[in-house]
């Protein structure tokens, strides 16, 4: 259950803002993953009643929540190793809830780091409201094309966020780490202090600035990820 004592929500806003990317069959997605794809197993002209339709899809397509598992364990349910806890569906949702902090660093390729960064980020650790934060990188979302010119969370800020206590961060590009990376350094660490993580979010109508956040992952149970409608408060 969560602790409602740590979501203190504000629900006196003027405006929701849709920080999700759109899904449909011309959404991009990390080059070797699953696309968005859908059937019509059923449609009004033939039942006279209802459309129905199927899709496959990566759950990394679009804003979307990794879980523990993505990184470590096993998904493979004739496993006997393997641990339902790790994902998606078990996730604790404290994190995906609450008062967050757009940092607007855009337009930004590269590593998220430096003095500036872990000094504003240690600014925001001493409002004990802020867990969250999300970075902005680009001023531009284009959810048709894949650019693996992104910008990533460097380790160190990585670290920073975890020794500081943050819950959860964020960015608006494909993956925390760079699209090269071979060991998922920043994931790792992130995991170590059980920060949750969105990717892919949409910020470009977004002001640096104080927001609440809602970003619930669905509950997959056997599932490494899942796609989050993700919007802010404001």
């Amino acid at each position: 259950m969560m602790e409602l004592k740590e979501i203190k929500a504000n629900l006196s806003f003027t405006r929701v803002i849709d920080i999700s990317q759109p899904i449909s069959t011309s959404t991009a997605c990390f080059p070797g993953d699953i696309p968005f794809s859908k059937e019509v197993t059923l449609t009004y002209e033939e039942s006279k009643v209802i459309n129905l339709t199927a899709f496959k899809m990566s759950p990394h397509v679009g804003t979307h929540a990794d879980a523990p598992v993505h990184i470590k364990g096993c998904l493979d349910d004739e496993n006997p190793h393997m641990d339902e806890s790790k994902t998606v569906g078990h996730m604790q949702l404290t994190p995906f809830l609450g008062r967050t902090y757009v940092m607007d660093l855009a337009p930004l390729n590269g590593p998220i780091t430096g003095a500036a960064i872990l000094e504003q980020l240690t600014e925001l650790a001493n409002d004990e409201q802020i867990k969250r934060v999300l970075f902005k990188t680009r001023d531009t979302s284009r959810h048709d094309l894949f650019e693996d010119d992104y910008s990533y969370i460097g380790e160190d800020t990585a670290e920073k966020l975890g020794e500081l206590g943050f819950l959860l961060t964020g960015l608006d590009t494909p993956s925390v780490d760079h699209t090269q990376s071979k060991d998922l350094a920043t994931h790792r660490i992130l995991d170590r202090y059980k920060l949750s993580w969105l990717e892919n979010l949409d910020l470009s109508q977004v002001d640096e600035g104080e927001y609440e956040l809602i970003a619930l992952p669905l509950k997959f149970i056997e599932l490494e990820a899942s796609p989050v409608r993700a919007i802010l408060l404001a």
